[in-house]
């Protein structure tokens, strides 16, 4: 029977590569919790306090609290608000957003923009436009035809 507690050729448990794996995944799910907040945000073309708040109360409320500091998610928002600037920055951050459809964690995706979406009480017609479009590439909706690429050849 082989023992279960040994180490790997390069020295790595299992347990330790399991740690690391989950670790993994939840810097993946920040990522695009924020990446979808901050498109929010940004979608009317200013970044209000409350936004940044509602985000913390969003992670705070599913349990993300416990495993990112709000210093943490917080410096992420910033950096990806930055990465928005950059040429190609925020098609590349919707794409990004792909990787969860048809998976669970898609939904706590789209329910962060959602949540940031709310803060100044009523939602202006950009925002609903990038929730629309996270909502599709997120959860992978189809999205409308494209009349070219429909036609016969």
């Amino acid at each position: 029977m082989p023992n279960r507690n040994t180490r790997d050729r390069r020295g790595t448990t299992p347990a330790e590569i399991m740690a690391a794996y989950l670790d993994d995944r939840n810097d993946e799910l920040l990522d695009a919790v924020v990446t979808a907040a901050a498109l929010v945000a940004r979608a009317d073309g200013r970044i209000e306090p409350v936004e940044r708040g509602l985000l913390i109360d969003f992670m705070d409320r599913n349990g993300f609290l416990s495993v990112f500091t709000r210093a943490e998610i917080l410096d992420a928002f910033e950096r990806r608000l930055r990465q928005f600037d950059e040429r190609g920055g925020a098609e590349a951050a919707i794409g990004s957003l792909g990787r969860f459809a048809g998976r669970s964690p898609a939904r706590f995706v789209v329910g962060a923009g959602e949540h940031v979406a709310a803060a100044g009480g009523r939602l202006d017609a950009s925002e609903l436009r990038v929730l629309r479009l996270i909502r599709r590439v997120a959860l992978g909706a189809p999205s409308a035809p494209n009349p070219q690429r429909t036609r016969a050849p």
